[in-house]
């Protein structure tokens, strides 16, 4: 297998001898690089291509971040890291704003590792160079939102609680607003009005509230630029939600413990991202998607693939994974619609929201715009050979009494 090419940048000698011998294990399967500048960095990215730039941000001559709005500009497919200490917050903002991570020193060699992995992981996931460098431009993929950062940092630290958290999000007053209404619908279906963003952290854990960020985020940032005649955004979203909350309800039917409803929360909510980034960046090549599935009566993802060069299941756990979220996530968004070939015999993310997406199509009412002329674009169905190989087959009605149970959940959309 071809070794992935991984480039380190820093100008500081001790820096870069502790990085080398900190990785040495890793040259087996990575072919790395280290230089002391920008300029060099450069000049080695010319003369061969990099998977991903692990770069710090104070720099003389070139910093960080101008160094990966050059990257941005002439090698938008490679992965980009900040690996910094302090920088002034201007800087700070900017490379937030071209990396796909951003790691504090000091960083302990598993986090560093596991990003590059990442990085490297999802260039797998969208084997197609072109749609690559595609979703790897700035002004494509952009980092992870600042808010979710900012809540996942947070989060992690020993003294973290709602208010904190709360107050975090209470900065930005389109996003609380989107919060409390999402939170006070029927969907939830909270026994009392929550009148507080702090309540609502309380009442629906961080992971769920840090999900909901994440989506929010990313609906405003891909807005699609024009009316899709296939596709209702504002049903994506509804759909998302709910498909959300019933892979969390099936989870906890099926007895899963500690934080694996949440994230199956989680990567329902997002099982559809990659749908949202081709409506937005690829939208002339989705809309010939579906006017040729439409043509051949079959499952517009049938088509994705030749036409795309990958699934939207795909482009979304690419995207996910350069972001660093859980595996778990990122292999449910990328198998929602392929369960069976996951390797795991067993109850798992992919399973239940495999089932919670196909479910909820199936309640949905005949007029979704999601759908065109009776043909069912979009609509998956259920895997029952996957299902009966993990044993789980004979659980699939209790699950159709969760979805219906659900119905209607209507979740009205912001303007």
């Amino acid at each position: 297998m071809t070794k992935r090419r991984v480039l380190f940048v820093d100008d500081e000698p001790n820096i870069i001898d502790g990085l080398r011998r900190m990785l040495r294990k890793q040259r087996a399967i990575w072919d790395m690089e280290f230089v002391g500048s920008g300029a060099d960095a450069l000049a080695r990215m010319a003369a061969a291509p990099f998977d991903v730039i692990i770069t710090d941000l104070q720099m003389p001559d070139l910093n960080g971040a101008e160094l990966l709005e050059r990257v941005v500009q002439h090698y938008p497919a490679t992965a980009r890291i900040v690996l910094s200490g302090h920088a002034d917050e201007n800087m700070s903002r900017r490379a937030m704003n071209l990396a796909h991570r951003y790691l504090a020193k000091p960083t302990d060699p598993e986090t560093l590792m596991k990003a590059v992995s990442d990085a490297c992981g999802a260039r797998q996931l969208v084997a197609d160079e072109r749609l690559q460098a595609l979703l790897g431009g700035c002004d494509t993929l952009p980092s992870a939102p600042d808010l979710y950062i900012e809540i996942t940092r947070a989060a992690e630290s020993e003294t973290a609680d709602a208010a904190v958290i709360g107050k975090i999000i209470a900065r930005d007053m389109a996003m609380s607003a989107k919060l409390l209404q999402l939170v006070n619908s029927s969907f939830f279906g909270l026994a009392r009005r929550v009148s507080s963003v702090e309540q609502a952290v309380a009442l629906l854990g961080v992971i769920r509230i840090k999900a909901l960020v994440l989506t929010e985020n990313l609906f405003r940032e891909f807005a699609p630029q024009r009316k899709l005649p296939y596709l209702s955004i504002e049903r994506l979203w509804d759909h998302s939600i709910r498909v959300a909350e019933l892979a969390r309800e099936i989870s906890r039917a099926e007895k899963q413990t500690g934080d694996r409803p949440d994230q199956a929360f989680t990567a329902g909510l997002l099982h559809d991202i990659g749908l949202l980034v081709l409506a937005c960046r690829q939208v002339d090549a989705l809309e010939q998607v579906c006017e040729e599935a439409r043509r051949q009566g079959v499952s517009a993802e049938k088509v994705e693939s030749r036409i795309l060069g990958a699934t939207h299941a795909e482009v979304g756990a690419f995207l996910l994974r350069l972001w660093g979220l859980p595996a778990r996530i990122v292999e449910a968004v990328s198998l929602h619609h392929t369960p069976n070939e996951v390797a795991y015999d067993g109850l798992c993310a992919v399973t239940v929201v495999h089932a919670a997406d196909v479910l909820d199509h199936a309640v949905e009412e005949p007029a979704d715009p999601l759908f065109i002329a009776e043909e069912e674009l979009y609509r998956p169905v259920m895997d029952e050979e996957y299902l009966a190989r993990i044993q789980m087959l004979h659980r699939v009605e209790a699950w159709k009494r969760l979805a219906a149970d659900r119905r209607p959940r209507k979740v009205e959309q912001t303007v």
